[in-house]
């Protein structure tokens, strides 16, 4: 059997600078520069194939001695591939689509693999009595805000804001994860755990009971422990769907318990919507403010 040669095709999000970044490729590719590496030589030879008509596709060659071969191919290597060209370019390749397309002798026209990123669906419900809940907020009048409350708040809109985006950009429920950490920690002015539940303590007294201490204590060791150091389990996460969805999921604990500190630094009670995130379209995980659940359905990957 004849080997099969072809390209990967990226549809890349045409961020700023992704449509010249990719002319730029295609220009190359009849005159690569010297001494080049194996990864940056096979973008430029598929990017022979490159349309100006779409320019937001990425083209990697590659060649495979049998089907057999091409069907077991490791995705990762793509993964890195598009690590690699950014580093060379300095900019962001997100994409949500790669296919495979063969060359039969006129062109990249057969399709012979298409993979396609899920992002985890979310949902934000609006229950009747949430509805009844920010008519009771109406009824207290405006919000006098202390200055960490509008760091904090500023934090929490901006992860809200993030979790819409996911389904374009992929990482954004992790950047979430990050402001609503950062909601928590603009109140209790602490970045320690330890200093933090003590501060927690001192701040609002007996409001910071055993449930909330634990709480807190579950987000400071998610956060450093995958969203800013690179632990074993969150390297696995990027590759394997179930640690990736439980690291993911961490992002309900920390939005909910930074309404809550938001709620206690305002000294007035604040709806907390129902939100969940999606592991299957069947099946839905939500967090109410309960820390039994942090060690079973939010337990922490180790």
């Amino acid at each position: 059997m004849s080997p099969i040669s072809g390209a990967f095709s990226f549809e890349v999000l045409q961020t700023v600078m992704v449509p010249q970044t990719l002319q730029f490729l295609a220009e190359r590719a009849s005159a690569p520069p010297s001494g080049m590496g194996e990864v940056a030589s096979d973008f430029l030879r598929g990017m022979h194939y490159f349309d100006p008509k779409k320019p937001s596709t990425l083209f990697l060659w590659q060649t495979f001695q049998n089907a057999e071969d091409l069907f077991s191919f490791d995705i990762q290597i793509l993964s890195d591939a598009i690590r690699q060209l950014e580093l060379h370019t300095d900019i962001n390749l997100t994409f949500s689509c790669v296919s495979y397309l063969a060359d039969v002798g006129r062109g990249l026209e057969l399709p012979l693999l298409i993979m396609s990123r899920l992002p985890f669906t979310r949902g934000v419900a609006f229950e009747v009595e949430e509805r009844g809940a920010v008519d009771q907020s109406f009824q207290l009048g405006d919000f006098k805000l202390s200055e960490k409350a509008r760091i904090a708040q500023q934090h929490y809109s901006t992860g809200m804001s993030l979790l819409a985006g996911e389904d374009s950009i992929s990482g954004l429920v992790d950047a979430a994860f990050m402001q609503f950490y950062l909601a928590v920690e603009a109140i209790l002015e602490r970045h320690n755990k330890a200093e933090a539940l003590q501060q927690g303590q001192t701040l609002f007294d007996n409001k910071f009971d055993d449930n909330l201490k634990k709480i807190v204590s579950h987000i400071y060791i998610a956060r450093h422990r995958f969203f800013g150091h690179a632990h074993p389990k969150y390297l696995k996460g990027l590759l394997d769907t179930d640690t990736a969805f439980d690291i993911a999921k961490q992002t309900l604990v920390a939005r909910w318990c930074a309404r809550k500190l938001l709620e206690l630094e305002l000294k007035r009670p604040l709806v907390k919507r129902d939100m969940r995130l999606y592991p299957s379209p069947r099946q839905s995980v939500a967090f109410f403010g309960d820390s039994i659940a942090l060690d079973n359905e939010f337990a922490l990957p180790t």
